[in-house]
């Protein structure tokens, strides 16, 4: 409904769901009619047979409640309204926000929105807005946004980071459906391993905690709040009409419940790697590995603050390394083999350890010495092992990458990791993640 001939969604959708297989399926309304893509489009919804499993409504704010009366009189249970000009825009906004609320249930329609980009599902290739043929790859993680564009951009870029999505929900103003009936949804779908959630604020506090208590046992629950400050609270309500509540109320919300706040977006992404590709710790043991002095020292600063601990290595794990080890290196947790020459054999061991829940793995070499030893026939595996194999022979163990240094050394490493060990540009946020996952897998065996 509003497809059109001008630059826009009402253009840009029907052209995407043709390419993904859909135009068999796909009706095009506008009062102009004519044609589009090849094609036609029919002037009113009531040209059309039924059946209809969904209505697509980008038609002007004003328009829409006449829109919602017309899909409901050919008996359209499911809708998404991705206009904007709601309750984001004041007082008229809302109460014609409130009137498609009121439209909805008098049909007993659900409608997504308004003010989205409705969803996505990468299983069936079918979206509500254009995506790149990447973000189409499906994947593990499933994301619920309040924000249309904010779940569009990060469709755009999650795939950049090693994760793939199964489904998106953006949610908008939430005339009807809100994050409590997406989470509900999400809890029980098998294809979602992990949730990530953007929430400008509840649409209904109480229902947040009975759902949240439902879902985080079966899945982690990644949530970025925003509206922690008066002048965020004054964006969120300027953006899709929420009101965002006290921060303190949410941090609460979400201890109780085992859900896990994010404190950024970098933050929410590398949660997201991280619990969509680790097994969950048996216990809070992190055995560190490094190739620089310093960068374990910071990776276990921030773990003792992250609730980690960091052990002494067992008697028959330190004995193995002695065996190998030059005798300036200290065999000890942290791990410094420095240029020892030691990592590819030590790394395995320190896996192997039964005093050690997790490993961190921190490869750091002067590219300019990188460079020197590939003339001599030396590679990156020679130097750290094949990490990528290490992570199926250990597959119960939680095993985390940190590369610093020349771009493309740190895409050399990458490679050599693997799909399934998030590489990370530091030691604080891969030891934090790791100490988030630590977290809720205790929380979850706890409730239990």
């Amino acid at each position: 409904m509003g497809a059109r001939r001008s630059p826009g969604f009402g253009y840009g959708i029907p052209l995407f769901l043709q390419a993904q297989g859909w135009a068999n399926r796909l009706y095009l309304v506008n009062p102009a009619g004519g044609e589009l893509h090849g094609m036609k489009v029919f002037k009113a919804l009531k040209d059309i047979p039924p059946p209809f499993d969904l209505a697509i409504v980008i038609v002007p704010a004003e328009t829409v409640p006449g829109v919602l009366k017309e899909i409901g009189g050919r008996g359209i249970k499911s809708v998404i309204v991705e206009s904007a000009g709601f309750a984001e825009t004041g007082e008229k906004g809302r109460a014609l926000q409130e009137e498609i609320g009121t439209i909805a249930r008098g049909y007993g329609m659900r409608v997504i929105g308004p003010n989205c980009v409705g969803v996505v599902n990468t299983l069936n290739r079918f979206a509500s807005v254009e995506l790149l043929e990447e973000s189409m790859t499906p994947g593990p993680v499933s994301i619920i946004a309040q924000s249309g564009v904010f779940g569009n951009i990060l469709l755009d870029h999650l795939p950049h980071c090693g994760l793939f999505i199964s489904k998106a929900i953006t949610l908008g103003n939430r005339a009807d459906v809100d994050e409590n009936d997406s989470l509900d949804y999400l809890g029980s779908d098998p294809t979602t391993k992990v949730i990530m959630l953007y929430l400008e604020g509840a649409a209904d506090g109480r229902r947040l905690v009975k759902t949240l208590k439902q879902v985080t046992p079966q899945k982690p629950v990644l949530i970025l709040k925003s509206g922690r400050t008066g002048a965020g609270k004054q964006a969120t309500a300027s953006h899709t009409g929420s009101m965002s509540g006290e921060d303190s109320i949410y941090d609460a919300v979400f201890s109780q419940t085992q859900a896990i706040r994010a404190q950024s977006l970098p933050h929410l992404i590398d949660l997201a790697r991280v619990f969509a590709t680790q097994p969950l710790p048996k216990g809070n043991r992190l055995g560190i590995i490094t190739t620089s002095g310093s960068l374990g020292a910071l990776a276990t600063d921030v773990a003792v603050s992250a609730g980690l601990s960091v052990p002494n290595l067992s008697q028959s794990t330190a004995d193995h390394v002695r065996e190998m080890a030059p005798d300036w290196m200290n065999v000890r947790n942290p791990l410094d083999v420095g240029p020892s020459g030691t990592f590819s054999r030590a790394l395995p061991l320190l896996l192997a350890d039964d005093g050690v829940d997790m490993v961190l793995s921190i490869m750091v070499i002067p590219y300019a010495v990188v460079k020197n030893v590939e003339t001599m026939g030396f590679t990156l595996k020679d130097w750290f092992g094949d990490m990528e194999s290490l992570r199926g022979r250990f597959p119960d163990k939680p095993l985390l990458g940190v590369v610093i240094g020349h771009p493309e050394f740190v895409g050399e490493v990458a490679s050599l990791c693997g799909p399934y060990t998030p590489v990370f540009n530091a030691p604080e946020p891969a030891t934090l993640a790791l100490g988030a996952l630590r977290g809720y897998a205790k929380g979850r065996a706890e409730s239990r």
